[in-house]
């Protein structure tokens, strides 16, 4: 009896999922409201979930699951420059090439996923969550028809929404396997100081460094409290519980119901190919979160310790 009450409080993985889903489907939104550049958006935001997170990460600094030594150290740095470089190079890219294209080629992460996560990891990765995969990724392949184009410039700028798609990858398979053993408060704060660092360094050397306005201020504010804390943060906690590639999976849900916000806050109306392909989207993500690991929380291979 004892032992069932606190099991008993720990949050389904799957409901974590679908509720942080929903959380950085606003980034497009409050991105569009701070209407800085993408450097000055992303340091802003990243530091100042960083500062929020700084509570939590004394708990975890008393709890001794911070990162420690040189190996442990080492990969969450790197964490936080493959997520600086999934920001960055896959804003860069919408420069280049059409939004479509840039969409669907860093949405590709969870083919990258699944063989690296098996050999990787060892995770095993049943039929049906890779059956949900597939179905997401037809469906990003439904929303973004019809919007593509080929020319020299549109090839560099599909070649960077793919390293931004491949960092994504790194991102999440080195959270998977670091988080074990680290509290989810100091590896994200970590990680996103080293974000903040990065884009910063980014705005200065593009020549775009300044001081945000109230208004930038507080949009970045709210991508940190809503996407970053709400969405990213509970991402990185789920890596803990569940396969690598239900978390990469779950990424893919963003832009269809992304799509849904901009039709109820801003009246903007998606084409056919975006409901239709978001319908397949959703359908995907729901057949492999109907797992019973993902709602039970059972956390297959790694223990869960917190």
């Amino acid at each position: 009896m004892s032992l069932a009450a606190p099991r008993s409080r720990t949050p389904s993985p799957g409901w974590a999922l679908v509720a942080a889903t929903i959380a950085v489907s606003f980034s497009a939104i409050l991105i569009k409201a701070a209407d800085d550049d993408p450097a000055t958006i992303v340091w802003l935001r990243m530091g100042m979930a960083t500062v929020l997170l700084a509570p939590w990460v004394v708990r975890d600094a008393r709890r001794g699951v911070l990162p420690k030594g040189w190996r442990q150290v080492g990969l969450v740095l790197i964490s936080g420059v493959f997520l600086a470089g999934h920001f960055l190079l896959w804003t860069a890219s919408l420069q280049y090439t059409s939004v479509a294209a840039s969409v669907l080629l860093v949405s590709l992460h969870p083919i990258i996923v699944t063989p690296l996560g098996k050999r990787v990891l060892g995770e095993r990765v049943s039929r049906q969550m890779l059956a949900g995969g597939g179905v997401a990724i037809i469906g990003m392949l439904v929303t973004c028809a019809g919007d593509f184009r080929v020319d020299s410039t549109a090839f560099g700028g599909d070649l960077l929404a793919i390293a931004g798609g491949l960092c994504l990858a790194g991102y999440l398979l080195i959270g998977r396997s670091v988080r074990a053993n680290l509290g989810v408060a100091g590896y994200s704060a970590t990680v996103y100081a080293v974000v903040c660092v990065i884009a910063a360094l980014t705005a200065v050397a593009g020549g775009v460094a300044h001081l945000p306005s109230p208004r930038v201020a507080l949009a970045c504010l709210g991508l940190a409290v809503v996407c970053t804390l709400g969405g990213h943060t509970v991402y990185n906690w789920a890596l803990r519980h569940v396969p690598v590639l239900l978390v990469s999976i779950s990424f893919l849900g963003e832009p269809p119901l992304a799509a849904v916000l901009a039709l109820l806050i801003l009246a903007s109306v998606p084409s056919l190919a975006t409901v239709l392909g978001g319908v397949l989207i959703l359908t995907g993500l729901a057949l492999a979160l109907v797992e019973p690991g993902a709602r039970s929380g059972r956390p297959g291979d790694i223990a869960i310790a917190q």
